[in-house]
Parts: structure tokens; C-alpha cells; sequence
């Protein structure tokens, strides 16, 4: 009987390790657990902060080209109603003046072609930033993921 108790004493033993591991295990399954909706809320909040950026990003483009146009609008439309206050002012046959006149008619013309391009340049660079976020995000939120782009 000795023999028999010894023998169920080592599987009690035994029995209670694996079980001991066995508790690990859990313990470990369920902190895993816990990580992992951890970093998946992680991610969700970073996509969120990231549709935020762009939305704001989007807005701020559009708000410098709204206001260039207007800013661009209020200076030719004043330069044009200064030249008009001088032809008005002005209407002597002076071959001289109308000159000048016309010759400032045709700068102010060229500088507003210009400001357009300038203002259509813009505008191109504010749809270029636009997509290089639009794609650094995209990486951006693999690296918080725990990939490697």
C-alpha cells in the first residue's frame, strides 16, 4: 500500500502543476485578450484622428482659395475702376495719355491672367498635399498597426 500511496501522491503532483499551468495559460489568453482590444481601439481612434486632420486639412485649402479669389476679384475690380475713373477724368484727345492708359489697361490685364495662374497653381499644390496626407496616412496607420511600410 506504501507503494500505491507514493504513486498517487507524484500524479496529485503532477496534477496539480498542470493545473497550475494551466491557470497561467488563462491568465495569459486573457491578457492577450485585453492587448489586443486595446490596440484595436488604438487604431480606431487613430483612423478617427486622422479623418479629422484630413477634413480640417480640406478646409483649410478651400478657405485660402476662396479668400485668394476674393482678394484677387477686389484688386482687379478696383484697378479696373481706377482706370475707368481716369478715362473719366481724363477725356482729353491726348494721344500721350491714352497711351499710358492703355498701356496700364494691358498690365492690368496680364496681371490678372497671372494671379488666375497663380491662384490655379495653388490650388494644384493644395490638391497635391491633399493626396501626399491622403497617402501618408494610409502608411501612417500601418505603423500603428505594427506593420512595417
Amino acid at each position: 500500500m506504501a507503494a500505491g500511496g507514493g504513486s498517487v501522491k507524484l500524479f496529485n503532483e503532477a496534477h496539480s502543476f498542470l493545473q497550475n499551468v494551466s491557470g497561467e495559460l488563462e491568465i495569459f489568453k486573457q491578457e492577450i485578450a485585453e492587448d489586443h482590444e486595446q490596440r484595436k481601439m488604438e487604431i480606431t481612434e487613430a483612423r478617427r484622428k486622422l479623418e479629422q486632420e484630413k477634413f480640417e486639412r480640406r478646409e483649410q485649402i478651400n478657405k485660402l482659395r476662396y479668400e485668394f479669389e476674393d482678394f484677387v476679384n477686389r484688386k482687379v475690380d478696383r484697378v479696373l475702376e481706377e482706370i475707368e475713373d481716369m478715362k473719366m477724368t481724363e477725356k482729353r484727345d491726348d494721344t500721350s495719355q491714352q497711351k499710358q492708359i492703355d498701356y496700364i489697361v494691358h498690365d492690368m490685364e496680364l496681371l490678372r491672367e497671372d494671379l488666375f495662374a497663380i491662384q490655379a497653381s495653388l490650388e494644384q499644390t493644395g490638391l497635391e498635399l491633399y493626396g501626399r496626407a491622403k497617402r501618408k496616412g494610409s502608411f501612417g496607420l500601418g505603423v500603428i498597426a505594427g506593420g512595417s511600410n
